[in-house]
């Protein structure tokens, strides 16, 4: 699946120079189909691996030229020749001022894979032991949680539309991919097998995924000091299929921690309050590779005054090390039809990279190093200072905001006096009076100031007796009680 732009990643490619070429890391200088064909699909049929093109003798940067071009016709030249369909990433990348070409893959789910109907294991053809050792994975992916039949499901327990968009997704990513119906697609994908919606199937696109499989939900749970405690500001749980809570939960946090706009007199720049993409890479890891089959089975984030913490039950996987996740490692997937349809749907890309990926994008944002620890068969990955403010009491409810309690600083005089008021307090009541029950998630949007800021000033004049907020939480918003 290719992307027709550029990705500077070089912490990534400098991972990969640094080990030694084996069974699951290639390097070729140029672009040969017939060779690249081989490589992948032993790869696929392997444990995984990641072959970069443009790198010549010694390990010197040679480049790709034609590099766009080039990923087109490799991705499709893959996608025509290797069978099973399999997930497939092509990149081009710069690197040292230089194009190369990135393909990623992961241990396929559904060994044997053929190119050219011959089975490649360890980049030659697979003998009478590798095909017994195929054939044997092949046995145990079988027996995974995830390929067990959700015998009480029916058609109509599934969300169609979102079953669509995937396929939709699919198609414009890599138009060699067609599927002729929703039934189609699924069995393709392995998601409909024997008549039989899959366990996976149910957690993906289960219009109410929790009635099949309670241990599915995930719970987002905002602290007002640095500890678990009974008392919460905010305390969600997120029960949709896996595509509908990616969307709430990024859009719930992208509301909470918000951005800070300055403007530098015609310049106007922005820049996230949290570690956006390195959060939202530790959430999708999470997501696919939780362990869903236990019934104790869990998905937390907990946000406190002085960090953030992801957890997942389903310690990492044997072979694989905490140590390791801080260098390009080999990704043994729990979950490989669940991460297939997040790959799709463009919401993860390189395996193995993701917690290299996590490291750099907090460096190169300014957060401090985020830390992983795998134990009572749970990993959790704690952001430092990705925080709520202490000073913040809120609940955020749909766009508008609770207040639990805290004090309130201003005088309660029952009006908004704008000669006392800032220029971004001024702003806000603006905003509120020429727009009829606006709430605060809008006015950030039209104002470009902060959600929290927003919230802030809200509070303030709310607790001045300035505004009132009127009707359901979901439809209502803020009015101007009194100006003068």
């Amino acid at each position: 699946m290719y992307k027709n732009d550029f990705i500077s990643n070089d912490l990534v490619i400098q991972n990969l120079l640094q080990q030694t070429e084996n069974d699951r890391i290639a390097i070729k200088e140029t672009v040969a189909l017939d060779s690249i064909a081989k490589t992948i699909t032993a790869f696929i049929n392997g444990r995984g691996g990641d072959l970069l093109l443009g790198m010549g003798e010694n390990k010197k940067t040679v480049g790709v030229e034609n590099v766009l071009q080039q990923v087109r016709e490799i991705d499709e030249y893959l996608t025509k020749n290797i069978r099973p369909i399999a997930p497939i990433s092509i990149q081009a990348i710069v690197y040292e001022n230089k194009n190369l070409i990135l393909i990623s893959v992961w241990e396929g789910a559904n060994k044997p894979y053929f190119y050219d109907w011959n089975i490649y294991h360890r980049d030659m053809v697979a003998d009478s032991a590798g095909m017994l050792s195929l054939i044997e994975d092949r046995k145990i992916a079988d027996s995974n949680w995830e390929r067990m039949p959700m015998l009480a499901s029916e058609t109509e327990d599934l969300d169609m539309h979102e079953i669509r968009k995937t396929m939709q997704e699919a198609v414009s990513r890599n138009p060699n991919k067609q599927f002729v119906s929703e039934e189609d697609f699924l069995i393709q994908m392995g998601l409909l097998r024997n008549g039989s919606y899959t366990n996976a199937c149910i957690v993906l696109f289960g219009k109410n995924p929790t009635q099949f499989i309670p241990q599915s939900r995930i719970r987002l749970t905002v602290y007002p000091d640095k500890k678990s405690t009974n008392t919460f500001l905010e305390d969600k749980w997120f029960e949709g299929n896996i595509l509908g809570n990616i969307t709430a939960i990024f859009d719930y946090l992208d509301a909470m921690f918000g951005k800070t706009i300055r403007i530098d007199g015609l310049v106007r720049t922005e820049k996230e309050n949290y570690p956006k993409i390195a959060l939202r890479e530790g959430i999708l890891n999470a997501i696919v590779h939780r362990d869903y089959y236990s019934a104790r089975g869990f998905m937390q984030i907990s946000i406190y005054t002085d960090r953030t913490e992801i957890s997942n039950y389903g310690g990492l996987p044997r072979g694989i090390t905490v140590a390791d996740l801080k260098k390009e490692h080999s990704s043994i997937l729990r979950n490989p039809d669940i991460a297939q349809i997040c790959f799709m749907r463009g919401y993860i890309e390189m395996i193995g990279s993701g917690s290299i990926r996590i490291l750099s994008e907090c460096k190169k944002n300014g957060f401090k190093t985020p830390k992983w620890k795998d134990a009572d068969n749970s990993v959790t990955l704690t952001f430092p200072e990705v925080a709520v403010s202490k000073n913040e009491d809120v609940n955020f409810k749909n766009g508008s905001v609770n207040f639990k309690s805290g004090s309130v600083n201003g005088s309660v005089n029952g009006s908004v006096n704008l000669q006392q008021s800032n220029e971004t307090e001024k702003n806000i009541i603006n905003f509120i009076s020429h727009n009829e029950n606006i709430n605060i998630l809008k006015i950030s949007e039209l104002s470009g100031i902060p959600y929290r800021t927003v919230a802030r000033y809200v509070k303030k004049l709310k607790g001045r007796g300035a505004i009132e907020f009127v009707g359901a939480d979901k439809t209502g918003g803020y009015q101007i009680v009194k100006t003068i």
